[in-house]
């Protein structure tokens, strides 16, 4: 009887074990795209290369990046398109479940003509996996590239302040020879600037709200830690904000990076104000307490401590 009943509420204990199984070795969108990458491989002699501009949360220098970027008249930079909409982390999520042995091969059509496959099993019949992956690039070129070319511009990209690595990654299997800018700040910093704009913004609308130094911290440490461990695989280059606005900023070594010609002068030239509602807000020491907590060792290793 508690067999039945356990089976009648949980399913079969073979299900449960091969669920389990699975889940062992379970890497979510970057196993998915693991099997991808062998599956339909991103071919290497593509044109495209647009820019992804990618902050480790808000108030990290992103838009002063931006528009450096944007300064070389060629290259339209879209700045957090639909953000809370999250299209590029909802695109990527779709391939999460992809691993070995899922789907099985004789799933994917081989280009047989339909009147020869009505003798066959076609309950399961795929598109081959080259065809998803096109199917993914023509979204993403309607949406950026073709606006873009549209209003004139040679190259496209985007910054953004939400997509972690392995959102960096579906990018680079989408567009091989795209370029990726990982930038940083101090998280403490950011923080007290995120506190002027009201605390009140989101990862992801409506169930993912970022309202409390704890939220704001984890999503900075999450970002953090896959830049460092995934930026050399990614062939990205990691940016330091305080380094951006320094004596020395590297801009020649973005501009060789990243292929184009900035106006250096772009860095001294202030828009809008990083100020709203009456002024500077004061971090108190439980916010700092909790935000120190929250992004944990990986700022210490970057040599932020307070």
């Amino acid at each position: 009887m508690f067999s039945a009943l356990k089976t009648a509420f949980q399913g079969p204990a073979q299900a449960r074990a091969q669920h389990r199984q699975l889940l062992r070795g379970y890497q979510g969108i970057g196993g998915g795209l693991a099997e991808l990458e062998r599956l339909a491989p991103a071919p290497v002699d593509d044109a495209a290369a647009p820019i992804f501009l990618l902050s480790a949360g808000w108030r990290s220098g992103s838009t002063l990046l931006q528009r450096l970027v944007m300064s070389d008249k060629r290259v339209l930079i879209w700045g957090e398109p639909y953000d809370e909409c999250g299209p590029i982390q909802a695109l990527a999520q779709t391939l999460r479940a992809f691993r070995p042995g899922w789907p099985p091969q004789d799933y994917f059509h081989d280009g047989t003509p339909p009147h020869q496959l009505t003798g066959s099993w076609v309950a399961n019949l795929f598109p081959a996996p080259d065809a998803l992956r096109a199917a993914h690039r023509r979204f993403l070129d309607t949406l950026f590239d073709a606006p873009a070319t549209h209003a004139g511009a040679r190259r496209w990209g985007l910054k953004e302040v939400r997509l972690d690595i392995a959102h960096a990654r579906y990018l680079k299997w989408i567009y091989p020879n795209a370029r990726f800018v990982l930038l940083y700040r101090n998280p403490l910093e950011a923080y007290s600037s995120y506190c002027r704009y009201g605390r009140s913004w989101y990862d992801i609308f409506p169930d993912r709200p970022v309202f409390t130094p704890t939220a704001f911290g984890a999503h900075w440490g999450r970002l953090m830690r896959g830049y460092l461990e995934g930026a050399e695989a990614l062939g990205a280059m990691l940016l330091k904000y305080e380094d951006l606005i320094g004596p020395t900023p590297p801009l020649a070594q973005l501009d060789t990076y990243l292929g184009i010609q900035t106006d250096h002068d772009v860095m001294a030239k202030k828009v809008g104000s990083s100020v709203r509602d009456g002024g500077k807000v004061r971090v108190n020491r439980l916010e700092r307490h909790l935000l120190r907590k929250a992004v944990g060792p990986v700022a210490s290793r970057l040599g932020y401590d307070w």
